[in-house]
């Protein structure tokens, strides 16, 4: 349970008064608001208390709300509260349940911004109604607010210790299998995600994954209420979105197959909203009918399907060694899918400076801008294996069998994507929007664009509108447009600021390779394996082995690079031209996140940045 005190929960064997209601937790037919829940053996009702600062805190046991039993608008509940060790026992926790006005403030927190960089799964009438007449499963209700809290205001170890309740108290039924218990989970899985606990959320993915599997939710389910269906389309569609960003292509470590998704894909938000029948189209259509009700989020979801391929073609092609000419064809074939998924984008969703306008004023600003910048950036990992210098650069041995025309083909083909890239993220830096523009991909797409960038200096010209400084002020802007992402996603500052110094570097040449770091060569074998790419989350499969013997060794480099208890750093993997390069500065721990520049596909370790 990472690092949390244990504690007991009898779950499924009492049942817990929401204000009038009673409920099981075993088993039944879920609401879309979730159903209900026993919260443990006690009574507990929805309202009560304001936030506030509590100053007892039990580990291990129940912890008191005030010194005893705390009236909740006409209930008792003793509510166990954990203490994380990454918080310290002397953080001091919020008391449980909240009261009517501030639980209200976020739960709207929740659907406002959670939902910005993906899809809602939760039907936000349907579960106000739920939590208004006290019939909100209380753990799904816990979950919510405490995400709501972390996105909204300071009190982050207050969400993190009420998520981490809910977290042991799904973990404690894992093999019950309900609609109403996979939407606490995928709540998990995200805040994990956002919160930067990314070896949590890797675990999280897989349970959700087997669960949502398991139940069938992958097909579709033909005489549902269209409420209900269309929110359980979403529930797997979610599990698949962060699927594909965590497994970047890795088929050994894919839990929700592309090949499995056998559901429509998710309607607009309206038709959602309204509980409309959807019309929405599958995953692997080609088209788009005319009156299918679909947003830019549903095909961004068809284009991460395509964007799986593409990686797993040029993870072949590095694995097996071949001259990328050899698959040319395949190559191409990838490319034309790019090509008619653009064509046959529906008008509304064409990249134009009047659409652009438009949509970027718009509550689907975000969306929009993430789908056409994911568009362009799989033309950048479909070519970069032809870009010497970066990680998934084929071999030197490969790229000496490959004709020169071809290599100037496909760097030409990056570079000039990396460009269309850079004119995008200024011209929405231009708009003024007050609209939200973030997505999972912008700091890392940042990050890529300028390596790409550092490395094909010869094909740009020194002056005018795509030479380096007009680049860097470009990319600059860029930048700029993605610091709100620093309140979505706990992790993306470090990721920021690798991709600062890299645009300052820009045009100023290589720099001198750090020394490497004798820790980093127990994960060595598995980085070559995996071919760890852009946005993939590697697991470190030696966690149980400690790859600097002394251990005063280790607690020492752990105490160089200010790091506690629990950290996300990660370890950093570099490779040039198929050589296992190291960098000094290493992690012993090789955990997972998206977010370290230095586990990328586009990672140089001749560049010398300073390790975050």
């Amino acid at each position: 349970m990472s690092g949390f005190e244990s504690h007991n929960a009898t779950t499924g064997r009492s049942n817990a008064s929401t204000g009038g209601g009673n409920a099981s937790t075993g088993g039944g037919n879920a609401s879309i608001g979730g159903g209900n829940a026993s919260i443990g053996g006690g009574n507990a009702s929805i309202g009560g208390n304001e936030l506030t600062r509590g100053d007892n805190a039990l580990t291990g046991g129940n912890a008191s709300t005030g010194g005893g039993n705390a009236s909740t608008g006409g209930g008792n509940a003793a509510m166990s509260t954990l203490i994380p060790s990454a918080v310290g026992a002397a953080s001091s926790i919020a008391t449980w349940p909240l009261g009517k006005a501030t639980a209200r403030r976020y739960l709207d927190a929740y659907f406002e911004s959670a939902n910005k960089t993906l899809s809602a799964f939760l039907h936000k009438p349907s579960i106000l109604a739920e939590w208004s007449s006290d019939a909100l499963d209380p753990h799904l209700l816990k979950c919510i607010v405490a995400f709501g809290l972390f996105m909204s205001d300071g009190h982050r170890a207050t969400a993190r210790a009420w998520m981490q309740d809910v977290q042991n108290y799904a973990f404690g039924r894992i093999g019950r299998q309900s609609v109403s218990h996979l939407r606490i989970l995928v709540i998990l899985l995200r805040f994990r995600f956002h919160a930067g606990d990314f070896s949590d959320a890797w675990s999280i993915l897989a349970i959700a994954a087997r669960s949502a599997f398991t139940m069938r939710l992958n097909y579709e389910q033909n005489g549902l209420d269209p409420l209900l269906q269309e929110s359980n389309r979403r529930l797997v569609w979610a599990i698949y979105q962060l699927d594909c960003l965590y497994s970047g292509g890795m088929e050994d470590l894919t839990v929700c197959p592309v090949e499995r998704m056998h559901i429509r894909l998710p309607c607009d938000e309206r038709g959602f909203e309204m509980g409309s029948l959807s019309k929405a189209g599958y995953l692997n259509d080609v088209g788009f009918e005319p009156g299918a009700n679909m947003d830019a989020h549903a095909f961004k979801l068809r284009l991460l399907a395509i964007r799986d391929r593409i990686l797993r073609y040029t993870k072949d092609v590095r694995r097996k060694g071949n001259s990328p000419v050899e698959s040319r064809a395949a190559m191409e074939a990838l490319q034309v899918e790019l090509n008619t998924f653009e064509r046959n984008l529906p008008v509304e969703l064409k990249l134009t400076p009047q659409r652009l306008v438009v949509m970027g004023h718009s509550r689907q600003a975000g969306t929009y801008a993430g789908l056409h910048a994911l568009w362009m950036m799989c033309h950048c990992d479909l070519y970069r294996f032809c870009v010497p210098g970066i990680r998934e650069s084929v071999s030197k041995d490969a790229l000496a069998q490959t004709p020169s025309n071809f290599i100037g083909y496909c760097q030409q083909a990056c570079l000039n994507t990396a460009v269309r890239l850079c004119s995008l993220w200024s011209d929405l830096y231009h708009l003024g929007s007050s609209e939200y523009f973030g997505d999972e991909f912008l700091a890392v797409s940042i990050y890529q664009v300028a390596q790409i960038l550092h490395h094909l200096p010869h094909l740009m010209p020194g002056h005018g509108e795509n030479s380096v400084a007009s680049l860097k002020e470009k990319l600059t802007e860029a930048l700029q447009l993605a610091a709100p992402l620093k309140r979505v996603y706990a992790s993306v500052g470090k990721c920021l600021v690798d991709s600062e110094q890299l645009v300052s570097a820009l045009g100023q040449g290589p720099v001198a390779r750090a020394s490497p770091d004798v820790t980093a060569t127990a994960g060595m074998y598995t980085a070559r394996e995996h071919l760890a790419s852009k946005h993939s989350v590697l697991p470190h499969l030696y966690m149980d082995q400690d790859p600097v013997e002394d251990g005063a060794s280790s607690q020492a480099a752990s105490q160089r690079h200010g790091r506690g208890e629990a950290t996300h750093s990660g370890l950093s993997l570099g490779t040039l031209n198929q050589e296992q390069e190291t960098e000094s500065g290493l992690s012993e721990m090789f955990l997972f996140d998206p977010f370290n520049m230095r586990l990328n596909g586009y990672y140089d370790p001749n560049l010398a940045l300073p390790l975050i």
